[in-house]
């Protein structure tokens, strides 16, 4: 008589699940720890706004300081941008409504507070009719060559409109995807499309007479050849 195989026997035991299922089950059991983390540090800011933001700072310094700086370059501001985004984190986290989409409302936050500098300095420009000069953040840009370098790129990346240069750095310094850059920016993806060309653009025209500056941007993607 034939056996019957032991996954259709009464009461024997379950299938082994495949490699692919227990990867799976894994991710899906890291997902749902990171969702428990991020709620309770939301509710961590909200009880005891002291010991929360210290637990956020841990959390988000490095991300954020990061930003700033991908955005802003070697800026003499850097660290009172950096305080700003998490003074903003922690008077509006009230208004997150979803925890588990932390990690992207804190790059959001840092993403608003930045384009506020940069629209502040442009009125300020404006209003004085001239451009103040550029300090660099002096633990940012030791070496003369790096410094160098930062001088010649904020030169090119201060020319564009806020908007345009935030979506340019979220893309080419930052690697996030044109959706990752509408949502941290706010608006739809087919302006975050629009934007991008438009500073690409601007940048290869402005680039153009500077053949270094050329040269690493398009080895790092930034315009085309």
């Amino acid at each position: 008589m034939r056996s019957v195989p032991t996954a259709h026997r009464p009461g024997g035991a379950p299938p082994a699940r495949t490699s692919g299922a227990r990867s799976a089950s894994v991710d899906d059991d890291r997902l749902a720890l990171q969702r428990r983390a991020n709620a309770d540090l939301v509710d961590q800011v909200l009880q005891d706004p002291r010991a929360g933001l210290a637990a956020m700072h841990d959390r988000f310094a490095r991300d954020v300081n990061r930003l700033v700086w991908r955005l802003m370059g070697a800026d003499a501001d850097h660290d009172d941008l950096v305080q700003q985004v998490f003074f903003r984190i922690l008077t509006s986290v009230h208004r997150l409504r979803d925890p588990e989409r932390l990690e992207a409302w804190v790059r959001a936050v840092t993403v608003n507070t930045v384009r506020a500098e940069l629209r502040r300095r442009s009125l300020r420009r404006l209003l004085w009719w001239q451009i103040p000069e550029t300090n660099v953040h002096g633990d940012l840009a030791r070496e003369v060559e790096a410094r160098d370098l930062v001088y010649r790129s904020l030169e090119v990346l201060e020319k564009l409109p806020a908007q345009e240069r935030i979506v340019f750095g979220l893309v080419h310094l930052e690697d996030l995807t044109l959706p990752e850059v509408a949502e941290a920016c706010g608006f739809s993806l087919m302006t975050a499309k629009r934007r991008l060309a438009a500073a690409r653009r601007r940048i290869e025209a402005l680039v153009r007479t500077r053949p270094d500056l050329l040269e690493r941007l398009r080895a790092g993607r930034g315009i085309s050849s």
